[in-house]
């Protein structure tokens, strides 16, 4: 259904039958704005700054529609039925002399409308027809007045806030696609501004609204093997990975839909047209979500109130901060059994360094034009021998380092405002990374009191192996004393000779 100011009367009462005996409810957002200029996601980035920039931006724009799909069981005889009933609500922030901490307006981003207007959204329905919400804490500033005694029209410049009340007080999980649609709802129908520094209470707040958040995006790299993020290729692919493992296993959970009401005139025929309506991609979410659930249940179950983050190699671990607020971001990837590395790229032309990569069998990601992050499938003493052969094999590297290497050097290049990852590239330039790199590598690999002579030695063996590739930087990470140090001369000299 369609909600409009002058039809959320009707809506409401739809949605608020539907959501008893619902299994879960699927979120999705438009928005005036998703970034903010200067400050791109890095990989440099903490979990905690991160956490940080994402209230800021959810502060400084605001809704245009939001699209909700509740999810229950069609027929109780038939587990893999689901049935599904979409909602796309336009969303319009009440602003009177009522409500004071919103201010007098909120940021427009000029490619955040024109990639709304590309996608067919009606500004005018928005602005005229969309439905006034107020948050929580608006609401009960307002309550304290002496004029909300008399005033009729309560109900109404509440608006969307009541559907809000309904759908938390329903205790239902949240399927969102990235978690940037559920902190804009919080900013939204909860308070403002959002405690960003503070991430126990933010995480005490979701739980306030939902006992479990599942995200897709995050379930995209934990279940593996696909390969596109947006939500409808992802949707896409996941299906035809379900619809591939039900033919070979009879035993593959049924997963089939009913479009109840006004969802089945609205979205029963799926066309591009409808990409980017918010309630449209609230199916498309909650459609990908039980085909993941079906694909790997314990793998779904495990995934609960973890949030992806983008060109990040941690998640939000909400769980976590709700305990320990200190310990929000947690690593994406199993240390114990995988190595990060950065491939500095030489800047040609036709570079087939990523190609060679994924041609040996190792995982990567971009990081910017420059660097790509590379992700060993194996640890310690293996991760060396896989690192040798992977730098071997592998043309168009300037340098290798440890990512968390890598990381550092980037904070420490990087001025007290965020510069862009690409900035920061052309500015240090792979040479200028591998030289900086190395006085670092070798002053925290030996102490400063050890013997001169011996010192020299290593240093000028340390810098070779830095100029090796991967297999040093990898050799430096293990490095704690002599005789491993002579075991690692050992193994590495002949194979240098060899090349």
């Amino acid at each position: 259904m369609e909600g409009r100011a002058s039809s959320f009367g009707k809506v409401l009462a739809d949605f608020q039958s539907r959501l008893h005996g619902a299994e879960y409810v699927a979120i999705d957002t438009e928005l005036t704005g998703v970034d903010i200029e200067g400050e791109p996601d890095t990989f440099e980035e903490s979990a905690t700054a991160r956490i940080d920039k994402i209230c800021r931006i959810a502060e400084r724009y605001t809704l245009i529609q939001l699209g909700l799909t509740i999810v229950g069981r069609a027929d109780k005889s038939s587990e893999g039925r689901l049935s599904c009933a979409s909602y796309n609500l336009f969303a319009f922030p009440y602003v009177g002399p009522e409500v004071q901490s919103r201010g007098t307006g909120f940021f427009c981003q000029a490619s955040a409308l024109q990639f709304n207007s590309l996608h067919r959204l009606d500004f005018n329905t928005w602005i005229s027809e969309g439905v006034p919400y107020m948050s929580r804490e608006d609401q009960k500033q307002y309550l304290k007045t002496s004029s909300a005694k008399d005033d009729e029209n309560v109900e109404e410049k509440v608006g969307l806030l009541r559907l809000w009340k309904l759908l938390c007080s329903a205790r239902l999980p949240f399927v969102v696609h990235c978690p940037l649609d559920l902190f804009f709802l919080l900013a939204a129908f909860e308070r403002r501004p959002l405690p960003k520094d503070d991430p126990r209470t933010l995480a005490k707040m979701i739980r306030q609204c939902t006992p479990k958040v599942y995200d897709t995006a995050h379930l995209h790299g934990a279940l593996g093997r696909f390969k596109r993020l947006g939500l409808t290729k992802f949707f896409e692919d996941a299906k035809a990975r379900y619809e591939e493992l039900a033919n070979r296993d009879n035993g593959m959970p049924a997963v089939e839909f009913d479009l109840l009401g006004d969802t089945a005139v609205r979205y029963g025929k799926p066309s591009d047209e409808l990409a980017h309506e918010a309630g449209f991609d609230s199916l498309i979410t909650a459609q990908l979500f039980a085909y993941l659930r079906a694909i790997s249940p314990a793998r779904v179950k495990e995934g609960a109130n973890r949030l992806f983050l983008y060109r990040s190699v941690e998640y939000l671990d909400l769980d976590r901060a709700a305990v320990d607020g200190s310990a929000v971001g947690i690593s994406t990837y199993d240390l114990s059994r995988v190595t990060l590395l950065v491939a500095v790229l030489d800047p040609v032309d036709g570079n087939d360094a990523p190609r060679l990569i994924a041609a040996a069998g190792s995982m990567y990601r971009w990081i910017d034009a420059t660097h790509i992050l590379v992700v060993l499938r194996a640890s310690g003493g293996a991760a060396i021998r896989k690192a040798g052969e992977l730098s071997a094999q592998v043309r168009g590297v300037a340098a290798w380092m440890p990512f968390e290497e890598w990381r550092s050097k980037q904070a420490q290049a990087a001025p007290k405002s965020i510069q862009p990852a690409a900035d920061t590239a052309r500015a240090v330039g792979a040479q200028g990374v591998l030289e900086s790199g190395r006085e670092a590598l070798v002053s925290r690999t030996f102490p400063s009191d050890a013997d001169a002579m011996d010192r020299i030695c290593r240093r000028r063996w340390l810098l070779g192996l830095v100029a090796a590739g991967a297999s040093g930087l990898l050799f430096l990470l293990s490095l704690h004393d002599k005789a491993r140090l002579s075991a690692a001369r050992a193994r590495l000299f002949p194979r240098w000779r060899r090349r």
